[in-house]
């Protein structure tokens, strides 16, 4: 996709009436992708969100054409609850970005970042945001990383599949020094960087290094 391309999708949050495509580029985006990667979802999911339990937002080709969308849920999703693990606050707003998909043609053109992007600038002010991304789908938790969410821990969920879970908040990024103590997250094997996980270090995207894991006195609480 050029960058003329790219200036030409015509960006807004999606309606009832959009259901069936969402669910059909969806459909689409799975029979690309191994079980382990994304997480299928329902139509019923979908009609739940655009009846009033999160946002969806969607970028359309000049022809009117769906070729991407980002899900905003409001709320922790039951099966994941990271207000139980991550120390969030009693009464924190809680959002998740719940899955995003683009259409094959338009892969490889950062078009996961804008949808990340999007949501934030989306989300209540204030809210405490969240993901989940499988450490076998690495555009997808690249990308969050480089949005300024941070993996906090390595949890099975989703009928016991392995996830990263990414949170941040909502307004500014983080912005992350270099720091020489860090450790790249390709060095690591899941089990190590689950036993740093626990020690309250977190993954980050550091403009000198990439993907990396951070100790706790650069991570902050």
């Amino acid at each position: 996709m050029s960058a003329d391309a790219f200036a030409r999708l015509r960006w807004s949050r999606l309606g009832p009436q959009d259901r069936d495509r969402i669910f059909e580029l969806h459909l689409r985006v799975l029979r690309d992708m191994s079980p382990d990667q994304v997480r299928p979802e329902s139509l019923e999911f979908f009609e739940a969100l655009l009846d009033g339990a999160g946002r969806i937002i969607g970028a359309c080709d000049p022809d009117g054409g769906l070729v991407a969308y980002g899900v905003l849920q409001d709320g922790p999703d039951p099966g994941t609850r990271p207000d139980l693990w991550l120390d969030w606050p009693s009464d924190a707003r809680i959002q998740k970005l719940a899955g995003s998909s683009v259409a094959q043609a338009y892969r490889g053109q950062r078009l996961q970042c804008e949808l990340i992007r999007r949501r934030v600038a989306l989300a209540d002010p204030g809210a405490y945001l969240y993901a989940t991304a499988a450490p076998s789908n690495p555009a997808s938790w690249h990308s969050l990383l480089y949005e300024g969410f941070e993996i906090r821990r390595l949890r099975r969920v989703y009928q016991d599949s392995l996830r990263y879970l990414l949170a941040r908040r909502a307004g500014p990024p983080i912005v992350s020094a270099d720091a020489d103590a860090s450790r790249p997250m390709d060095a690591l094997s899941l089990d190590a960087q689950d036993r740093l996980l626990s020690q309250g270090w977190r993954g980050r995207f550091l403009a000198r290094t990439g993907a990396v894991f951070v100790p706790p006195e650069v991570a902050g609480p």
